[in-house]
């Protein structure tokens, strides 16, 4: 028996201890800080874990000022003289919106037909879980590795805070590779590049006005008596011809802009994520101030997913700039009162891109066929996370996991299934044995 069939058979022989664990990571409602959840018990809990488990080196420390964001770390050491590698995962999670509608409590999960429900199961603990079962398998299987193996559990993924609180700290700290792995879902397919993010803001002014006097404010009235504007103007009438304009950009796009990683169906094989490279989501509305009043302001927050390595954003800003700008010239009242455009606001986060011939993708690549039969599919990763800074920051980076976007994240009952945890533990184990030595 190989000693690579020896730690898959060992991965397949604790699939219930994984399985248990993922629940209890879930169970853990590690809201992200700054969206008032807590990120310190989960990882007190790991940083144990860990210790548990015997690794060489566990480290956990916070780099925020009150101390209740610790990243955990945790290091298998190598002989000397390979290569290292890093397997990186956030711990954090997005809030649940409507705990009320999901199959179980969100931080309760539960198992049903093959899935385990709660959030955070892709995003990203699932992951997480792998790439530790992955480590502890190569140690209880007694592999001597060349090369260091190192876990990143980190915090502040979900805020874009890998710089100030996260990923970077990491980094800053000693824990850096040759090469890295981000755990995110990716349908276990080997994800070589990523989109870019921005938002922008978009607010239309109107004019409020008593809703028994809409009639005159929206129909053409007899001469003498006072319409449209002069009486009240709907600002939520007045925007959409701005929201019809950006589904109609969102298609357009993607029809201008091609990548042949990226949106382009995987190679070989089907990029489980579909096609498409632009997405341009309306993913805040407000309006109105009150309920017996003609919307007087309409704001829409949109988000832009786009290529970072084929357009560059101010290019795209100024598009947009000069699409709001046309289009208000043609309305009577916005060319009075123009709409209030904020490009780009709240978080503009950068995209990455890795040659598809570098020797960690061809290492993982080898791994998945050898563990799934079947060639490893090479798409790209339509979301932002913290690959980026990974590779910003001089150590090559790809993302690999199990889990996918598409298995609810960010959204209502958010699963994975267990299946994919236990390949993805293979296929960090093989990689780790080829890229390490």
């Amino acid at each position: 028996m190989s000693g690579k069939q020896a730690v898959f058979d060992y991965i397949d022989s604790k699939r219930d201890e994984i399985v248990n664990q993922v629940m209890k990571m879930v169970g853990f409602p590690s809201i992200n800080c700054t969206q008032g959840g807590n990120e310190k018990d989960i990882q007190d809990w790991l940083a144990a874990e860990l210790r548990k488990f015997q690794f060489d080196k566990v480290d956990e420390f916070a780099e925020d000022e009150e101390k209740v964001r610790p990243n955990v770390v945790g290091v298998l050491k190598g002989n000397g003289g390979g290569k290292s590698l890093i397997l990186n995962g956030h711990m954090d999670v997005v809030p649940v919106a409507k705990p009320e509608i999901w199959r179980c409590d969100p931080f309760k999960p539960v198992i049903e037909d093959g899935r385990i429900y709660g959030r955070g199961t892709s995003d990203m603990k699932g992951g997480v879980a792998g790439a530790i079962w992955a480590m502890k398998a190569l140690k209880d299987c007694g592999v001597k590795l060349k090369g260091d193996v190192i876990l990143q559990a980190v915090i502040g993924e979900e805020s874009q805070q890998a710089e100030e609180v996260g990923t970077v700290k990491c980094l800053e700290r000693g824990y850096t590779a040759d090469f890295a792995i981000v755990c995110e879902p990716t349908d276990l397919e080997v994800h070589i590049t990523s989109s870019a993010l921005f938002f922008f803001e978009l607010q239309i002014e109107g004019k409020a006005v008593h809703i028994s006097a809409r009639n005159q404010a929206v129909f053409p009235q007899p001469y003498g008596t006072p319409s449209g504007k002069d009486v009240g103007v709907d600002a939520f009438k007045k925007s959409l011809m701005f929201v019809e304009y950006f589904y109609r950009l969102e298609e357009e796009w993607n029809h201008r802009f091609r990548d042949p990683v990226l949106g382009a169906g995987g190679s070989p094989g089907h990029d489980v994520q579909g096609i498409g490279i632009f997405t341009i989501n309306p993913s805040d509305i407000k309006g109105g101030v009150y309920l017996g009043s003609v919307p007087s302001y309409v704001k829409y927050m949109y988000g832009v997913w786009y290529p970072d390595q084929l357009v560059a954003k101010e290019v795209l800003f100024e598009e947009i700039k000069s699409a709001v700008a046309a289009l208000a010239s043609t309305d009577y009242f916005l060319r009075e009162v123009p709409p209030k455009l904020t490009i780009p606001t709240l978080q503009d986060w950068p995209g990455f891109k890795v040659p598809g011939d570098h020797p960690g993708v061809l290492a993982i690549a080898k791994a998945s066929e050898e563990v799934s039969g079947k060639p490893a599919t090479i798409s790209g990763f339509k979301a932002v996370c913290d690959a980026y800074y990974l590779n910003k920051h001089g150590v090559p980076c790809i993302i690999y996991g199990p889990g996918s976007l598409a298995c609810s994240v960010h959204g209502d009952d958010e699963y994975i299934t267990i299946d994919s945890i236990i390949e993805a533990a293979k296929v960090y184990a093989g990689t780790i044995m080829e890229w390490c030595g």
